[in-house]
């Protein structure tokens, strides 16, 4: 009888240390995802400007662009997480987009004089929770 409760605590202790340790590469594998989603929109930002200062294209088009990079980016960090985390796929994919709205929210009060939020603040949230959750699905039913 004391030897099978030794083997339970036994299997109850490496379950919480290897829980401990998965969280521990889980918040690295998360931070790692948004920084690729950031990484994303510096490149398709970058790319836009070069093309607005080599081209005829007219500027009128940056707020579509804007949005397609925000839900290509947050897409690619909801997979990234719903994938380190491998549930909760709809949940994770709508945090990160949460997350990279506030975080992109808080750049721009810090770079901008005034910082208002309007229709272009609610369709950026919308489309971020909208391309996290998407990808937070994808990256959960995803091939192992």
């Amino acid at each position: 009888m004391k030897t099978k409760k030794r083997e339970t605590k036994k299997k109850i202790q490496k379950k919480r240390e290897s829980m401990e340790k998965q969280s521990g590469q889980g918040l690295i594998s998360m931070v790692k995802g948004m920084a690729i989603a950031y990484a994303i929109t510096c490149i398709f930002f970058i790319a836009y400007g070069l093309i607005l200062t080599y081209t005829n294209v007219s500027e009128q088009s940056l707020p579509m662009i804007a949005l397609a990079c925000t839900a290509i980016s947050t897409a690619i960090a909801g997979y990234d997480w719903a994938k380190c985390r491998k549930k909760n796929g709809l949940l994770m994919g709508l945090l990160a987009g949460f997350i990279y709205t506030v975080i992109l929210f808080i750049v721009t009060a810090l770079a901008s004089d005034t910082f208002t939020v309007g229709m272009s603040k609610v369709m950026t949230l919308i489309v971020a929770l909208a391309g996290g959750g998407i990808g937070g699905i994808l990256g959960v039913n995803g091939k192992k």
